[in-house]
């Protein structure tokens, strides 16, 4: 008997909400930031018909949920500090930006001995923050019941203004970037988040490449904060974005950002030193640095040879459709709900 799905919001960190929507909208979760996800679930709703699924979206919320049971599904938005739910074997399945591993060595390859410590500090907290979740999941799993797999899915954008679309050889910029170095507006840290010195030395290596490389079109905006990032006007980010050939990509509070999308999704090319990883990134095509110093040969170097240029931006629309848009996400979400739907009856 078909039984019809189910969709919450539910958010009890810093703001409580909790709320119905209907995923039939494709704009239902834009009032609360998440325009990406909610054009997911538009996609994915005919997807899983009639499977009486319980969908509780939340965000930064990871270790409770209002509701839990055998077709309850979790889907957890921008938790930067990548943890683990402690919910496991109450629940279908987890489907999850940002990852669940944010402790690995590759923040450790860049910037040299001088980030070392804020990023040793930063996973430190990353872990403390965390709580119990690792440790009651493995106390769960030694006790022999089933935990609710968990699938990494993509960030998406945050911007979703429609802006016309621009052949990569008719675009004026070569370089754009528009974003924020600091994390929020605070009192100056003893110690700089890793964030700010990695973005600090993408500055650096910009200015750089403007100098070595005159002819190079940069168009360079760095605001105070995140939150003065966002409440920009999104629509020129957007325009500006599609009018750029090349996209730098440095790290945010960890691996993940929602600049990533905005750029691959337009055919902006992504340069960067360090990403996340995720099966939604292997192999995808990105300029990968040793170090954003490298900006002053990597860029000239693709910029005078089109042929390559224009073979780089089709793989990233290519990546986009098929990797990271509203549909491949919605599509590998209900992919996963019907393996894990079959195993249940077999």
């Amino acid at each position: 008997m078909k039984q019809e799905n189910r969709y919450f919001f539910y958010r009890n960190d810093q703001k409580n909400e909790y709320f119905p929507f209907d995923p039939k909208n494709p704009a239902c979760l834009d009032a609360v930031g998440y325009k990406y996800f909610g054009r997911v679930l538009n996609l994915l709703d005919p997807m899983v018909e009639g499977q009486g699924l319980t969908f509780i979206v939340t965000a930064w919320t990871v270790h409770d949920l209002p509701e839990y049971g055998p077709n309850v599904v979790s889907c957890i938005l921008q938790d930067e500090w990548g943890r683990e739910p402690r919910y496991r074997e109450k629940v279908k399945a987890v489907f999850k930006t940002c990852g669940r591993f944010p402790y690995t060595a590759e923040p450790y390859k860049f910037g040299g001995p001088a980030e070392i410590f804020p990023n040793l500090l930063g996973q430190t907290k990353a872990f403390l923050n965390d709580g119990t979740g690792r440790a009651r999941s493995l106390t769960t799993r030694i006790h022999g019941k089933d935990l609710a797999p968990v699938y990494d899915i993509p960030l998406g954008y945050y911007a979703n203004e429609p802006v016309d679309f621009i052949p990569i050889t008719e675009r004026s910029y070569d370089l754009f970037f528009a974003g924020s170095v600091q994390h929020r507006t605070s009192a100056p840290k003893k110690i700089k988040r890793p964030k700010e010195l990695a973005r600090t030395r993408m500055e650096t290596a910009l200015s750089k490449l403007e100098k070595s490389c005159p002819d190079c079109v940069i168009r360079s905006n760095v605001t105070a904060d995140f939150g003065t990032s966002i409440v920009t006007d999104n629509t020129g980010y957007l325009q500006n974005m599609m009018n750029t050939k090349i996209c730098p990509v440095p790290r945010g509070a960890n691996l993940e950002t929602f600049r990533f999308y905005e750029a691959i999704r337009f055919g902006a090319i992504p340069v960067g030193e360090a990403f996340p990883k995720a099966w939604f990134y292997e192999d995808a095509p990105i300029l990968r640095l040793k170090d954003w110093s490298d900006l002053t040969t990597v860029i000239p170097d693709l910029l005078s040879d089109p042929d390559r240029l224009i073979r780089l931006h089709s793989s990233v629309m290519n990546w986009w459709q098929e990797r990271c848009s509203e549909k491949a996400t919605a599509r590998f979400i209900a992919e996963q709900l019907n393996k894990n739907r079959e195993s249940q009856h077999d």
